[in-house]
């Protein structure tokens, strides 16, 4: 029996991945947060990636967020979303 691979995550040849989260994931883009190592320095960092012409490119963001408050951004996104009725399913009335 085959083993399952997981995500295939294109970083920087200088890297090893040892694990990520897919935020978002298309064909076409992914967004992750993916632990990768160097020279035995690991760090937290996220990703967006961009599928160009079947090549994976780099096209926003590949940022340390190993010291980023994820408590308070966590809380901040779902107060958010709250406030101004984001990712729910809003009630449609019948006129």
């Amino acid at each position: 029996m085959a083993e399952k691979l997981g995500p295939v995550y294109p970083v920087s040849q200088q890297f090893t991945v040892l694990e990520g989260y897919d935020i978002y994931r298309s064909d076409y883009l992914i967004v992750a947060l993916v632990v990768v190592e160097e020279a035995r320095r690991r760090d937290l960092r996220l990703y967006r990636w961009q599928n160009r012409k079947g090549v994976w490119k780099v096209d926003l963001c590949r940022m340390s967020a190993a010291n980023w408050k994820w408590r308070e951004i966590a809380q901040k996104a779902e107060d958010l979303m709250t406030k101004y009725q984001i990712g729910r399913e809003k009630a449609t009335s019948k006129l």
